[in-house]
């Protein structure tokens, strides 16, 4: 925080600045020609440094229509557009080769500015324009009156919003507003003085248990007993000391859970001084303390059984993170920072295994040499291309998950933290010299011209005149820091134009006249001649020789190395586009929280159910399905779905059970942005889009949908692909069949999309090269595998007890399971027992997701290797 406005241009207008203005905040640069991109950007840059004194320093205004505001926020608006005007025109001088000298100085005058502008808003201001801005109790932070207020710097825009400086400011701020909770004072003031400061109330009493003023202290108690023995476990040495800290930690999060979650009216303000003394006193004892990845682990398995923790907030946050997120009183700002960064890990873990899997496909380990194909063959200069910059992002995905993997629960709480991800393994890490080595050692028996093609792919422009040495430099540099590709290109650059000087010079030597000694200057033709053999702009370093003519590339053939290379890089690809176009997952209570309007009828949309637009706090646009004839068991349930299938890496919008303000229940999602229809046929499908379509079916059967017609399908804005509309998710739960026949809801158009693969597959339906790969479901069974019973458990029993008592369509079939199971008749049995058969039945079928899987591709696909899936693999 700190900068989030986004103010367009000022449109008030300001008096000429003189030349002695300008000198004091724009930096000069030496005098040269400038490019039309530079000249323009110093011009933006003027004019934003001028625009900022004119709103640090109001000049008189004419007409009233010019006036600076006087509104401390809105000025601070048009102030902080100024300055993001001023960044841009920096950034732009950079892209236009800009000194770093000059670049330098034009920063250093800017955050000058931007702080003689801060430091001219009196204490007042500072707190107002903070507030508005998102800061909690600005009041509690420059309390001490010495130096610069802290708010100066937060609220600085030449800084980002983001950096530990500012998060350490709000952060002693939220840290007093506690101690004001608890009863103490702060700078002398009480919380009643803050909160009359801030024009707020204090908090009230809230909770989930209704307690006496006696339970209050015994839960208090309970805290400070737990507080005790956490103390002394932590003292613990020798082979039980994680057990024992593990257990004290349960029981001290379980106790301060109880507390902060009591409601005692009678109690009144005493009550959050109660809950806030137990805060700080555990506080105390956590902060700055490690918390070991197994001493954590019985409770995070706890949290996870519960849906308290998401299955990617336990995997990939550190135990200190996890403990914060699980605690009851933890800032919802910290909150969702927290959930953000477990989401981004996620997705650097996930790029980090696809690319580690596309690397050692060519690059295997054991000092074996690089298995890259010739460099002549068709395709391979894309192949070869791609190898490189993905062995460059694996080495920059390495070094940034490690600095997080070992303190998680897989890195540090797994007895194998290596086996699903195994680029973080010992000696695994892509060391540069090495990768140079060896690639040098494959580029050596390559030809020039060949290697030539690579390095265009590669972005060299003028490789038809670089030498072996520096074609292969460029293409190492890639994954090696030691070079540099565009000092590489001048390099060639200035190399040619000094040759050509060369042979200008004796040319023009060769036809001079003869001179006498003291001769005068060449005659004109000489010059001419010299002239003619120059290249444009020789004497600079930024000439460019024309680029060769690209040389129309063959495709690989189907089934060989530089095939399979290729195909591996683009599955990559493929799960990349699709996982950043999904939106983002967010905490279902926040979203219940969501205020969305009355919204517009979208008939557009098509499917079973009538569906309105509504906008999001954010703006974002998202859609409602209103469940009318079951009382919104059905938003449950494709709410359900989507966060199973999300947590097998099946691409998967995010889906909440939702209310309306009307009473109307359903299912509330957004809308995925710039997507369209996906409407090829099989015989135009990629491998990439085949492996999808596979893996998703694996989703599909687990959560017993079979609508997956293919106008449920989307192609996503970077070329990914997912399947939406899951509704009609287990409601043939326990009658259906994993077959390439079974199709529910019809055939012709609405003939689910993994069913017309496998028609085509049978068929010899699709592309040349394309085929039907085990392999490709593998990772989807393991990852569902791996979530515990109790987790699918919880996430699903909302799904299995609202469905029950609505009589949804899978009731009749697990009524009839469940009088089966307990040998008594269907008019006995109860909704809950019939909600336990499909809980039953869910985690079954997710056991035997891979040998079902594997008798699908043998037995009616006709895929031998699909047996293979029942070791853990596939081919």
């Amino acid at each position: 925080m700190g900068t989030g406005s986004k103010s367009s241009h000022a449109s008030y207008a300001v008096g000429p600045t003189t030349a002695s203005e300008t000198d004091d905040v724009v930096a000069e640069a030496p005098a040269q020609a400038m490019s039309d991109e530079e000249v323009q950007a110093k011009a933006d840059l003027i004019v934003a440094m001028d625009l900022m004194g004119e709103l640090a320093d109001p000049p008189f205004a004419l007409d009233p229509e010019d006036e600076v505001p006087t509104d401390p926020v809105e000025r601070y608006d048009l102030f902080v557009g100024q300055v993001e005007q001023a960044q841009d025109a920096i950034e732009k001088l950079k892209e236009a080769g800009a000194s770093d000298e000059e670049i330098e100085a034009h920063t250093k005058a800017l955050k000058a500015q931007t702080l003689a502008y801060l430091n001219s808003l009196d204490e007042d201001d500072l707190r107002e324009i903070a507030e508005a801005k998102g800061f909690e109790h600005p009041a509690l932070v420059g309390l001490s009156g010495k130096g610069q207020h802290p708010l100066i710097h937060w609220l600085d825009p030449a800084y980002p919003g983001d950096i530990p400086s500012k998060a350490k400011i709000q952060a002693a701020a939220l840290n007093r507003y506690n101690e004001l909770l608890a009863g103490k004072t702060v700078g002398g003031m009480t919380l009643a003085d803050l909160h009359e400061i801030e024009g707020t109330d204090p908090p009230l009493s809230g909770g989930a248990w209704k307690a006496t003023p006696d339970e209050v202290t015994a839960s208090a108690q309970a805290v400070t007993a737990s507080i005790d023995a956490w103390t002394d476990a932590s003292k613990t040495y020798g082979p039980q000391w994680q057990g024992k800290q593990a257990e004290a930690l349960q029981t001290m999060l379980a106790a301060e859970q109880k507390l902060a979650s009591a409601d005692c009216p009678e109690l009144g303000e005493d009550l959050a001084k109660t809950k806030a003394e137990a805060k700080l006193a555990v506080d105390e004892v956590l902060t700055h303390k490690y918390m070991h990845p197994k001493v954590v682990q019985p409770s995070v398995q706890e949290a996870l059984a519960t849906g308290q923790l998401s299955e990617t907030e336990a995997t990939h946050l550190s135990g200190q993170q996890l403990v914060t997120l699980m605690r009851p009183n933890t800032p919802e700002s910290e909150v969702e920072s927290l959930k953000a960064v477990a989401a981004k890990r996620q997705e650097q873990l996930s790029n980090l295994d696809a690319g580690y899997a596309a690397h050692i496909a060519v690059a295997p380990e054991g000092g074996q040499p690089l298995n890259l194909p010739s460099a002549g063959e068709p395709g391979a200069p894309q192949t070869i291309a791609a190898w490189a910059k993905n062995a460059g992002d694996v080495q920059d995905m390495q070094m940034a998950v490690k600095g997080w993997y070992a303190y998680t629960q897989q890195g540090g709480a797994s007895d194998t933290p290596y086996a699903e991800h195994p680029a973080l393994g010992p000696g695994k890490y892509l060391h540069p010299s090495d990768l140079t080595n060896d690639f040098k050692a494959w580029a050596a028996k390559q030809k020039l011209s060949d290697l030539r093609g690579v390095a265009a792919e590669l972005g060299m422009d003028n490789n038809a005149k670089a030498t072996r040495a520096q074609v292969q430099n460029y293409i190492a540099a890639s994954f090696n820091e030691k070079y540099d590709q565009q000092a590489i290109k001048d390099k060639v650059t200035a190399d040619v134009a000094k040759k050509e000087a060369a042979k200008a010079a004796k040319a023009a030597a060769a036809a001079a006249p003869s001179t006498k000694p003291g001769g005068g200057l060449a005659s004109d033709e000489a010059v001419q001649a010299l002239a003619s053999k120059l290249p444009a702009n020789a004497t600079g370093s930024g000439a460019k020789p024309a680029a060769p003519a690209a040389k129309p590339l063959k495709a690989p053939k189907p089934g060989s190395f530089n095939a399979n290379v290729q195909a591996m890089m683009a599955a990559v690809q493929h799960a990349k586009a699709t996982h950043q176009d999904m939106p983002t997952r967010v905490d279902a209570k926040e979203v219940a929280g969501w205020s969305f309007g009355p919204g517009t009828t979208a008939s557009n949309l098509g499917g079973t159910y009538a569906k309105t637009i509504h906008a999001a706090p954010d703006g974002s646009q998202w859609m409602f399905k209103a469940d009318h004839n079951h009382g919104g068991a059905l938003g449950h349930t494709e709410a359900a779905a989507s966060h199973v299938l999300s947590l097998g890496g099946v691409p998967a919008v995010p889906v909440y059970h939702h209310k309306k303000a009307d009473g109307t229940v359903g299912s509330i999602q957004p809308l995925l942005k710039d997507a369209k229809p996906f409407t090829s046929s099989p015989s135009q499908w990629t491998q990439s889009q085949v492996d999808a379509i596979v893996r998703s079916h694996v989703g599909s059967w687990l959560v017993g949908e079979h609508d997956g017609h293919q106008d449920n399908w989307l192609s996503t804005p970077s070329g990914g692909l997912v399947q939406i509309d899951r509704g009609q998710a287990f409601k043939h739960f326990g009658a259906d069949k994993l077959s390439v026949d079974y199709a529910p809801s019809g055939g012709g158009g609405f003939t689910p999309v993994h069913q017309k693969l496998y028609q085509a597959a049978l068929g010899s339906g699709l592309a040349s090269g394309v085929k039907i790969n085990p392999a490709a479901a593998h990772p989807v069974i393991k990852k569902f595998e791996s979530m515990p019973d109790a987790q699918l458990r919880s996430i699903l029993h909302s799904t299995a007890h609202e469905g029950a008592k609505s009589g949804v369509a899978w009731v009749p079939q697990m009524r009839s399971r469940a009088a089966k199971a307990l040998k008594i008749p269907q008019s006995q049995v109860s909704n809950d027992q019939i909600a336990t058969a499909f809980l039953d039945h869910a985690v079954e079928r997710k056991n035997n997701l891979r040998q079902n899987f594997s008798d699908f591709f043998v037995k009616q696909l006709g895929l031998p290797s699909g047996a293979s899936l029942k070791h853990g693999g596939g081919s």
